[in-house]
């Protein structure tokens, strides 16, 4: 009887495991060039830190007791675990970490939706500047870049809408309310935004012509002043300015009023990461209160994140080039062949198993190697090794060095 795995979660091998891989080391790499440390925490915590830090999305954290009943939950995100770390610790400020790891929510399973997934994440803590906000959007973009692909930053800004509200005569004590109804938008529509601000007393007048607005920094300015909306936009200015002095490739950004993430940590800018799929594949913001209202320590924090497993369904990768040999043995010990070619930093395996040579290409094709290296008694007498690339059918005889300065 076969067992089956739990709903929401994934099983990756094969050329998905191979997928996974490559996108998780691009990110990776991405993440080290620009001087994040890598930091890991636990899969689950005690559930008081993590509830009420979720808006409404708090009813989806995995809740469960151990055999002593200590309250305990599978982690909902990266940045409150490493909230706790931060608070609890002393770290060279600015410090700047990234973690990818899982992550669990009780949600309804679905195309780019699941209970268990992968998240890679970075922040910076202990900067107030609008500096570290561009780098990390830089940091992430250049990460799709390494990947060939180039989403669109959205971005808001929690004091600008502050502003708005404002000058829309909100009162202050229903800004909060505000933002996460907004943030509803894609869900409720229009319609659904209206008749929840009618529930909570709040005037329409305006807002909702205004959180349509979206585009570059001169059409939100222009936009805001056909409401009489005069505010200054010195956040979105001076983030676009130091984004475009510090990112090593093309990185689009798109200001739009109705982007007001549900978190309730989030006290500054605000962003999503739109695929062009019709779905969010990350996001993040800046949370300066979260660190002292779980420790108690005052330290500024802003961060994002991208899910790897939703970004890996939506969007197509190959395999990518990976540079892997197998050699097969015909009649002679391989075992000094391969050991040279690993100690050079070419990905090799052999046929442990002995099989015929057709059977072991075959082998090799199935498991997604790129080359089969063929050897004998013959080509260890002439030191000229078959090669053949099993994807073109193109085949080669080579010196071992010149097989190692191949794949360099």
């Amino acid at each position: 009887m076969a067992i089956k795995r739990p709903k929401g979660t994934n099983d990756y091998f094969g050329i998905e495991s191979i997928i996974l891989d490559r996108v998780m080391n691009e990110f990776k790499k991405s993440f080290k060039l620009f001087g994040f440390e890598y930091i890991k925490t636990p899969t689950f915590e005690f559930s008081s830190l993590l509830k009420n830090k979720y808006g409404d999305d708090s009813k989806l954290i995995y809740e469960f007791e151990d055999k002593k009943k200590r309250k305990l939950a599978l982690r909902y995100d990266l940045t409150v675990p490493l909230a706790r770390v931060v608070g609890n610790n002393n770290f060279t400020q600015p410090a700047k970490f990234y973690n990818i790891g899982s992550v669990f929510r009780y949600d309804r399973p679905q195309k780019g939706r699941k209970r268990e997934f992968i998240q890679a994440d970075i922040d910076i803590i202990g900067d107030s500047s609008l500096g570290s906000d561009a780098e990390l959007i830089s940091c992430m973009s250049n990460a799709f870049f390494r990947l060939n692909l180039n989403p669109v930053f959205r971005v808001n800004n929690r004091s600008i809408m502050e502003k708005i509200f404002s000058k829309l005569k909100i009162p202050k004590s229903k800004y909060v309310q505000v933002l996460r109804t907004i943030d509803k938008l894609d869900k409720i529509g229009i319609t659904g935004i209206k008749k929840e601000l009618k529930l909570n007393n709040i005037s329409d007048k305006n807002l909702i012509e205004i959180i349509k607005i979206k585009g570059n920094f001169s059409e939100i300015k222009d936009k805001l002043d056909k409401y009489n909306i005069n505010i200054d936009l010195v956040e979105f200015e001076e983030l676009l300015q130091k984004i475009n002095s510090i990112k090593l490739n093309e990185t689009n950004i798109i200001f739009d009023l109705s982007l007001a993430r549900g978190l309730s940590y989030y006290t500054g800018n605000v962003w999503e990461i739109d695929s062009g799929k019709g779905m969010s594949i990350g996001g993040g913001g800046r949370y300066d209160n979260l660190i002292k209202d779980l420790t108690g320590k005052n330290l500024t924090g802003v961060g994002i994140s991208v899910g790897i497993t939703r970004l890996i369904e939506l969007m197509k990768f190959n395999k990518g080039d990976q540079k892997k040999v197998y050699v097969i043995s015909i009649d002679s010990d391989v075992s000094d062949i391969v050991k040279y070619l690993r100690r050079n930093g070419i990905n090799t395996s052999y046929n442990l198993k002995k099989k015929n040579i057709k059977s072991s290409i075959n082998y090799a094709y199935k498991n997604n190697y790129e080359y089969v290296m063929i050897v004998g008694s013959e080509e260890i007498k002439t030191k000229l090794f078959t090669l053949k690339n099993i994807n073109s059918g193109v085949t080669e005889k080579l010196k071992l060095d010149k097989i190692i300065s191949k794949f360099k």
